[in-house]
């Protein structure tokens, strides 16, 4: 997809499974600019999901790895390497107020909702999207136009609740939507297709189901705040 000399940016909050999908899907989509986010490095154990990472290079950051492996398909991509964990909505908010697009990837509750947070508070679009066990999910965030996390929860649930560890992860299903993530971002880039704004996209990837659910403005949430 051509961006006809626009620039087209993106933050991707993580690195992981999800991030590597989405990474692969906006670098071959037509963005322009990618700002990587993450901290952590290279491990074994999440090498079957994590597609831009190879055995030998277990420890290396995750962010350098995925940024060079990156570059290597697409020369012309620049990229911003953001070596850190991204956790509090202010932090969060002061990095995503440099792109056009962010995307949360990231594997656990406390920053999908500092994301969600961090996106009323900025202003810019969000792509959520999670996956665990067998179901994965999907939705977009337009701040003042759509719902967000926090009208469907109003907290993260407990820190003992379904985890990526405890419930394992399938690496298909992690690919999938975190092309879909990708596919997301491209479309409120381009202003083409509809976004999934007060919907949210799930996946049974046992049954091969895939439904859209409305999720409606909730009037308490601070989202719904003039």
């Amino acid at each position: 997809m051509m961006t006809h000399g626009r620039e087209w940016s993106v933050l991707l909050i993580g690195a992981g499974g999800l991030g590597c999908a989405a990474a692969l899907a906006l670098a071959q989509g037509g963005v322009t600019r990618l700002g990587l986010a993450d901290g952590d490095r290279i491990a074994l154990s999440n090498l079957h999901r994590q597609i831009l990472y190879r055995t030998d290079e277990i420890g290396a950051p995750k962010v350098e790895r995925a940024a060079a492996r990156l570059e290597g398909i697409v020369p012309t991509l620049r990229i911003d390497r953001h070596a850190q964990r991204l956790e509090g909505r202010e932090q969060i908010a002061a990095v995503a107020g440099q792109y056009a697009v962010t995307i949360d990837a990231s594997d656990n509750f406390a920053t999908r909702f500092a994301a969600n947070d961090a996106a009323l508070l900025g202003g810019f679009p969000l792509v959520h999207g999670a996956a665990t066990g067998f179901r994965g999910q999907l939705m977009t965030i337009l701040p003042g136009r759509s719902a967000c996390l926090r009208c469907l929860f109003t907290a993260p649930p407990p820190a003992n609740g379904p985890t990526c560890q405890g419930e394992g992860v399938l690496a298909t299903l992690v690919g999938e939507v975190g092309w879909l993530m990708g596919m997301e971002a491209i479309k409120l880039l381009s202003g083409e297709g509809e976004p999934l704004s007060n919907l949210m996209l799930t996946i049974d990837a046992l049954t091969g189901k895939r439904r859209t659910l409305p999720v409606p403005l909730n009037p308490d949430c601070p989202c719904t705040a003039p």
